[in-house]
């Protein structure tokens, strides 16, 4: 299955609803969640490509993929290549955003720490799909 592909995205959404763990660590989150992808014409993302979850108090109430410049609460960006190690485990990724792999593009790293838990969880159930 291709990251961040419609296919991806409505399988990530679906495993967050049955994931009890997320649910538990997510049940105070709202708002919505952008995992992008930067632009790079050589892996056939001239625009860049985004999910963006619509996260509400432990559940996924939906998911769109969009391309080229997205709108979220919260938008995370890194490469492809980034983001592949995230989702294979071979980067954490509190880890990539301290060492300025992953960007933080709108939202900010205080109003993100509570949901610290909630966060590894979005990575857990990432790597299922992955």
């Amino acid at each position: 299955m291709q990251l961040f592909s419609e296919t991806w995205a409505q399988a990530y959404c679906q495993k967050l609803n049955a994931s009890e763990a997320y649910k538990k660590a997510a049940a105070t989150w709202e708002g919505s969640l952008a995992l992008r992808v930067r632009p790079d014409p050589s892996q056939g993302l001239p625009q860049g490509v985004a999910v963006v979850l619509d996260l509400w108090h432990g559940a996924c109430r939906g998911v769109e993929v969009v391309e080229g410049e997205v709108e979220a609460d919260f938008v995370i960006e890194a490469d492809l290549a980034t983001w592949q190690e995230v989702l294979e485990g071979r980067l954490e990724p509190l880890t990539a955003l301290m060492r300025g792999f992953l960007e933080l593009k709108r939202g900010s790293i205080a109003a993100l720490a509570p949901y610290a838990q909630a966060a590894q969880e979005l990575v857990r159930v990432a790597r299922e799909v992955a």
